[in-house]
């Protein structure tokens, strides 16, 4: 008998959805619970760290989005191959999660004399620097994907992050990086992952 999975996050995408796509990805039945801000006062005591997202393992509450993607690559053969792999793949997530938090600091900074400042370091610097890597990275891989000659998530979160991108308004210019936006048509094209696209509740990010 499989596990029972119960994933609680907020009823939007944000840092929480690369599990739901890692789940969608590996066709694992999993329950999607998506919790209304209206509701979050009732339960954030009954959450492990008070906070969200959490991923209950037959019963057992288990915190933080990326350990949990982590997880769950590893639980469905989304990690990669051996360390080597497993290194490239969190080299990657690394980066994506360090310009996933400038992003967010960009966005929700009220000054704005700061914030044209902070949008500027992030696309005239940040920006280059991660997506230069991993245009990199992609051309030096025939597959197409980031790491190996199958998904992970690694690909999972760099759609995720390309996607969080442009609903804050500061969408990548994929021009520049052509081996990028061949890699989001790709991966977004997978069947499960497609259907999962198409079908997910539309929230503003």
């Amino acid at each position: 008998m499989g596990k029972k999975y119960v994933y609680h996050y907020f009823n939007l995408k944000g840092r929480g959805e690369t599990p739901r796509l890692i789940f969608a990805a590996a066709g694992v039945e999993y329950t999607d619970n998506r919790v209304e801000f209206s509701d979050w006062p009732k339960i954030k005591e009954t959450t492990p760290l008070g906070s969200l997202p959490y991923l209950e393992v037959d019963g057992q509450k288990f915190p933080e989005s990326v350990a949990i993607a982590r997880y769950l690559a590893n639980e469905f053969g989304l990690a990669g191959k051996s360390n080597l792999e497993k290194l490239k793949i969190d080299v990657i997530v690394d980066l994506l999660i360090a310009v996933r938090e400038s992003a967010g600091t960009v966005h929700f900074e009220q000054d704005e004399a700061k914030k044209a400042e902070l949008m500027k370091k992030f696309n005239e610097e940040q920006i280059p620097k991660c997506f230069g890597y991993i245009e990199k990275t992609l051309s030096e891989n025939s597959s197409g994907f980031l790491v190996g000659n199958k998904l992970t998530w690694a690909d999972l979160a760099l759609i995720d992050l390309d996607a969080m991108l442009g609903n804050f308004g500061n969408p990548i210019n994929l021009d520049k990086f052509p081996k990028v936006a061949a890699h989001r048509k790709q991966v977004e094209a997978l069947p499960r992952i497609s259907k999962y696209l198409k079908n997910r509740p539309v929230t503003p990010y």
